[in-house]
């Protein structure tokens, strides 16, 4: 909603793309000011980080095919689990990855709030692809407790164990590169979670696979191949957990909503406070995305205000609505007048 003869209005959504300018006036609008960011890590660790995730990428593609090979000459629920869990890494880690690249080429024009929408993507595609999964695997594990197949267990654990290795590595190279890092970025706490659990989450199967072979060695099959869905449907009730989470949680992230009457409430209020600072209010845009809160307003300056005032201008309004809400992302759209 636009404001009419420089009314102060409120537009109760964000325009049709995410993170897109107000539509253009007829007045030639000056240059933008950046909009305020929290702290943000340094260009040499999210470069760090991306080599990290292209190392994780790249490593996947082995080590599935070698899941695969296994898991047809095992007959392992738990290792079709482990395939499942590959397929989908590879999908999601390919958006994180083209996400990690906005990031690093600071593509202000495209997304000049950065590529967090790309993130939250990336995790909501996650969970969309856990659910179907994870009912699966319950499914057939459950069929295999009720009648239990012959599990290769020693077989069964080479990839497992490469696959800990694998995890444990990128979980203490995360530490290392979040420890030196005065800001972690959230996609950077994401793998340092992700790879902490998937770390432990290994070493639990492995050992539980050496139980299963010890209880078959020992002549107790009906016990010990029951060992293997067990883990299996555990793993697999994790992960229908995690893709509910998951969808919930970001797709309320991806929703654009107008932010709540006392928020734009406030909006004005910080207006009206530097109103003898600017000539005119074009169109306030609001929207809350997750947890994030977005305000991007057009303010008419004179045709002699220089580039250094209109940032004075936008930094006391920006101090103003950061008051009651830190974070706030917030931008001003400086429509200069032409010289007459």
């Amino acid at each position: 909603m636009s404001s009419a003869e420089g009314s102060e209005a409120v537009n109760a959504g964000a325009t049709g793309l995410p993170g897109a300018g107000p539509a253009q006036t007829d007045a030639a609008p000056a240059r933008p000011v950046a909009p305020a960011q929290a702290p943000a890590p340094s260009v040499d660790d999210q470069r760090r980080l991306y080599g990290i995730m292209l190392w994780s990428f790249f490593t996947l593609f082995p080590l599935t095919a070698m899941f695969i090979v296994t898991a047809v000459l095992t007959d392992s629920a738990a290792v079709v689990v482990y395939i499942l869990q590959c397929l989908v890494a590879v999908t999601v880690q390919a958006f994180s990855i083209y996400a990690m690249r906005q990031v690093l080429r600071d593509d202000v024009f495209r997304f000049p709030y950065g590529a967090g929408k790309l993130e939250d993507f990336a995790a909501f595609l996650c969970g969309v692809l856990y659910i179907p999964s994870g009912l699966y695997m319950i499914y057939d594990a459950s069929g295999r407790l009720v009648h239990p197949h012959d599990v290769g267990y020693l077989l069964g654990m080479v990839p497992v164990a490469v696959e800990t290795v694998r995890q444990v590595t990128l979980y203490l190279l995360i530490v290392r590169l979040s420890r030196r890092t005065q800001a972690p970025s959230p996609l950077l706490r994401s793998y340092l979670l992700d790879y902490r659990v998937g770390s432990l989450t290994d070493l639990g199967v492995l050992v539980a696979f050496a139980l299963g072979w010890l209880l078959v060695s020992s002549g107790r099959p009906g016990l010990g191949d029951r060992v293997d869905p067990a883990i299996a449907l555990a793993v697999a009730v994790y992960m229908l957990w995690v893709g509910v989470w998951l969808v919930r949680h970001n797709f309320r992230s991806l929703m654009d909503l107008p932010l709540p009457e006392a928020e734009q409430l406030r909006v004005l209020k910080a207006l009206a406070e530097h109103y003898a600072e600017y000539e005119d209010i074009g169109c306030v845009y609001t929207r809350k995305s997750g947890s994030r809160q977005f305000v991007e307003i057009e303010l008419a300056f004179p045709a002699g205000r220089t580039l250094a005032e209109i940032e004075a201008t936008s930094a006391r309004i920006e101090e103003s609505l950061a008051a009651g809400e830190p974070g706030l992302r917030f931008r001003v759209v400086p429509v200069v007048a032409a010289a007459g």
